[in-house]
């Protein structure tokens, strides 16, 4: 993997060793500091993402948004970085600011279904059930195209859910709704950000 001259790849391994080894809070300060050495476009991206997923699961929730908020103006065009800051933003529950970068990421690829399903569960977050179903519903199809069995039925059985809490109040769903975007982060750090990751051959 090439660095920018600049950048200093023992960090990148500390960093990355740390990670590995699940010491999440002790990879931060490596993390930071790799960035500090300017590396090029798309191990900035990286790194950083890690450093929020890092800064997420440490509890670090403000930091999170922050460090996301910053990549995403830098690179407002990168699919990875929009999820991200969708991600994080959902976890503070605010939702318009994650719509909009659930929407840039499908825009960026329509071909990932996982983007549909966040957005989705955003504008349900926003108390927009009827956007939420037409777009649960979008991504039904494709998961159906794709032959994605399991992601499918999940999100056939979301829309089932989601028009069976019209009947109770907005607050009746948040651990419903909560819950299912803890999925959605996961399944990103786990699949797409994965992908992301081995297509730069670390």
């Amino acid at each position: 993997m090439g660095f920018a001259v600049s950048a200093d790849p023992a960090l990148f391994k500390e960093a990355m060793e740390l990670d590995r080894q699940d010491f999440i809070e002790e990879s931060i300060e490596p993390w930071q500091k790799f960035l500090q050495t300017q590396p090029e476009k798309k191990l900035h991206i990286f790194a950083q993402i890690k450093m929020g997923i890092a800064y997420h699961k440490t509890g670090k929730f403000l930091k999170a948004r922050d460090s996301a908020r910053d990549l995403a103006q830098k690179y407002p065009d990168h699919f990875e970085v929009n999820f991200h800051l969708a991600n994080m933003m959902t976890t503070l529950r605010q939702f318009p600011e994650a719509t909009r970068a659930y929407e840039k990421a499908v825009q960026l690829r329509p071909d990932e279904g996982l983007g549909y399903v966040g957005l989705g569960l955003s504008f349900f977050g926003e108390q927009k059930p009827a956007p939420a179903v037409k777009t649960l519903r979008i991504v039904r199809s494709l998961f159906k195209q794709q032959k994605n069995v399991a992601w499918h039925q999940n999100v056939r059985i979301m829309i089932g859910q989601i028009k069976g809490f019209a009947a109770y109040p907005p607050d009746f769903a948040h651990l419903w709704l909560t819950n299912n975007l803890k999925i959605v982060r996961d399944t990103f750090e786990s699949s797409v950000f994965k992908a992301f990751q081995e297509s730069l051959d670390l």
